[in-house]
C-alpha cells in the first residue's frame, strides 16, 4: 500500500513537472512565434513603403514622359509648318529668279 501511495505521488509529482515543462517550452514556442510575426509583419510593411515610394516614382516618371511627347509633337508641329514656311518661300524665290532670268534674256 506505501508502495502504490508513494508511487502514485511520485507519478503525480512528475507529471506535474512534466506538464509545467510542457508549459514552458509551449510558452517559450508561442514567444519566439510571436517574435517571429511581429518580424514578418515589420518586413511587409517596409516592402510595402518601398512598392508605394516605387508605384509614385512610376507614376511621376509616366507624367513626365506623357509632358515629354506633348512637347516632341508641339515641336514636331512647329517644325512641319516652319519647313512648310520655308517651302512656300522657296518655291516663291525660285519664281522670281526665274522671272527675272526671262526678263534679261536677250530678245
Amino acid at each position: 500500500m506505501r508502495k502504490t501511495i508513494l508511487a502514485m505521488s511520485l507519478t503525480m509529482i512528475a507529471t506535474g513537472a512534466l506538464g509545467q515543462t510542457s508549459l514552458e517550452v509551449a510558452q517559450q514556442r508561442a514567444r519566439f512565434a510571436r517574435d517571429q510575426m511581429t518580424n514578418a509583419e515589420r518586413k511587409t510593411q517596409a516592402a510595402e513603403k518601398k512598392e508605394s515610394a516605387a508605384l509614385r516614382r512610376v507614376e511621376e516618371a509616366r507624367i513626365e514622359a506623357e509632358k515629354a511627347t506633348k512637347l516632341l509633337q508641339e515641336a514636331q508641329a512647329e517644325f512641319a509648318k516652319a519647313r512648310e514656311r520655308h517651302d512656300q518661300a522657296y518655291q516663291n524665290l525660285k519664281r522670281t529668279h526665274d522671272a527675272f532670268q526671262e526678263s534679261n534674256k536677250p530678245q
